[in-house]
């Protein structure tokens, strides 16, 4: 006869069997339960074994040490498995672009608009079609372009786009995500964050849907000035990037993350901001006080009368387009790419931040790797290398097209006159912008002028180091320009002249709240707001 408490372990081990699914454990021994029903098991073995003839015994003997040896092997294989260190396992892939357990993500932005900014959608439909050639599907790549370049009227080949002289088509293919007015700082943060929700109604909606085995690569071809890279209506400044970037790794949303950026000072975008133990690397087409160039310029750009590609992101670029199929590309590390492409950038500095354990990794394991056996047929056309490249700064490159428009003999009259009017109406802003940017200096300087020797002057200002805490204090000084002054991301001369506010805020992280009020009194005679664009 068993207990209450013996028929009460009956039920709840045959719960499963029968499907029952009312029982409240902790009514339950569960202990107990458990050692009854091994001694019952036991107890049903050693009946069965006193009516096993010595033939049958035998052989369960044999197939009972047989199992203990098995089991005895594999536990010593997965005990040493177990010691194996973390830095020297290897993850298991079945070929080079899709590692078990992570994917790769891709986010290319060209941040700018307008024909003469034509070189920065080049460069980013060039990215695409490298990394569409690596293997990388095309729901894993997320791409933000205005795309007011292909079917511009300016382009001696409509609907296409070129990244060298004479060279093939890069906007074939090309899938854009965002286009027109969805390309601005906003976007682009819950894109990389992986707001699904906010973006769900916007383009595409694609963002990234990352994990913690997941690798990413983000490359931005932009106009940039002291901390902060535009977007053709408002500004991306480095804390917001960085709070995005640190968002991303609370939230284990990658494994690793490199960023390439074309911009004039990108390096002041992770200079003394970007921490070295996140997994994030920054690569920089310029350090935190130069400008980055344009390259396949004036004559080099034949009909196009504009720079076809940016200097930095051209090199690396057709870097990979030379060797493509080469069996080194395939093991060449990002400090690889790095230094060759740094070696050969010689206008500006190019530029490494943050993690560098990142480094280390090979390139492929962020762009992926074109393992094409067909070498003959799918070998890209773009494998030449033109040197030596004509370049101008990028902060030059808008006046300088004009100027070398005007230099042809053969312009049209009509032509001529428009190019002068255009350039004599850009001058003439450019003393506007000048002017109040230089009133709101000095009076800051005369109200504060012990600050002067810190900050330095308007035209030279000092090399001071930014740091996270100075951005709401300089960002809030570019939003008054920006609402009572004119737009300053959408006159690129004006960006040359903002190092002196970043400076201001450097020094004292509560200025903004005096030269706030002083902007509007320097700003009061100037035209009407919407006159004042695209002055470069």
């Amino acid at each position: 006869m068993l207990s209450s408490k013996e028929n009460l372990c009956t039920i709840f081990l045959e719960a499963p069997l029968i499907g029952s699914t009312h029982i409240s454990l902790h009514n339950v021994d569960y202990w107990f339960c458990l050692e009854l029903r091994q001694q019952f098991v036991i107890w049903q073995i050693k009946i069965r074994l006193m009516w096993m003839t010595k033939l049958q015994y035998n052989i369960f003997c044999v197939i009972t040490g047989v199992f203990s040896f098995v089991s005895l092997v594999l536990f010593a294989i997965a005990s040493t498995a177990i010691l194996v260190p973390n830095s020297y396992r290897k993850p298991w892939t079945d070929n080079e672009n899709n590692f078990f357990g992570g994917k790769k993500w891709v986010v290319l932005v060209a941040g700018s608009d307008g024909w003469n900014n034509y070189r920065h959608q080049a460069d980013i439909c060039h990215a695409y079609q490298i990394i569409r050639g690596n293997g990388i599907p095309k729901e894993n790549i997320i791409t933000m372009m205005v795309d007011d370049i292909a079917y511009n009227p300016r382009n001696p080949t409509p609907g296409t786009i070129i990244n060298q002289p004479n060279g093939t088509d890069v906007y074939n293919g090309v899938v854009i995500d965002y286009k027109g007015t969805d390309v601005n700082s906003t976007n682009f943060l819950k894109i990389i964050t992986g707001d699904k929700k906010a973006m769900q109604s916007v383009g595409t909606g694609k963002v990234i849907e990352g994990g913690p085995n997941d690798k990413i690569f983000i490359n931005i071809v932009d106009h940039g000035t002291t901390g902060i890279l535009v977007f053709p209506e408002d500004f991306l400044y480095a804390d917001q990037l960085n709070d995005a970037l640190k968002t991303m790794y609370a939230t284990a949303s990658y494994k690793m993350v490199l960023l390439y950026i074309e911009a004039c000072k990108a390096g002041s975008m992770f200079d003394g901001i970007l921490r070295d133990n996140t997994e994030v690397l920054a690569v920089t087409a310029s350090g935190p006080r130069e400008n980055s160039y344009g390259c396949y310029c004036r004559s080099q750009s034949g009909p196009y009368r504009t720079c076809l590609g940016d200097l930095f992101s051209v090199t690396w670029m057709e870097n990979l387009d030379a060797t493509a199929f080469d069996s080194s590309a395939k093991k060449r590390t990002v400090f690889n790419d790095f230094r060759e492409v740094r070696t050969n950038v010689t206008e500006s500095n190019v530029m490494v931040y943050g993690d560098f354990k990142t480094g280390h990794e090979k390139l492929s394991t962020f762009i992926g790797y074109n393992n094409c056996k067909d070498h003959s047929s799918a070998k890209p056309k773009m494998t030449k290398t033109i040197d030596p490249k004509i370049t101008v700064s990028g902060i030059n490159a808008l006046e300088d097209a004009a100027q070398q428009q005007l230099a042809n003999h053969k312009l049209p009259v009509s032509e001529r006159h428009r190019l002068s009017t255009e350039l004599r109406r850009n001058n003439e802003m450019r003393l506007i912008i000048d002017r109040a940017l230089r009133n709101i200096y000095s009076m800051v300087t005369k109200a504060r002028p012990e600050i002067m020797s810190k900050v330095g002057n308007f035209d030279e200002p000092n090399h001071l180091d930014l740091s996270l805490g100075m951005f709401p204090c300089y960002r809030s000084i570019l939003n008054k320009i920006t609402e009572s002054c004119f737009s300053l991301p959408r006159n690129p001369y004006a960006l040359d002249r903002l190092t002196i506010f970043a400076n201001l805020c450097v020094v004292d992280k509560h200025i903004h709240l005096m030269v706030e009020k002083l902007v509007d009194a320097s700003c009061s005679n100037i035209p009407k707001l919407h006159s004042i664009r695209n002055v470069y």
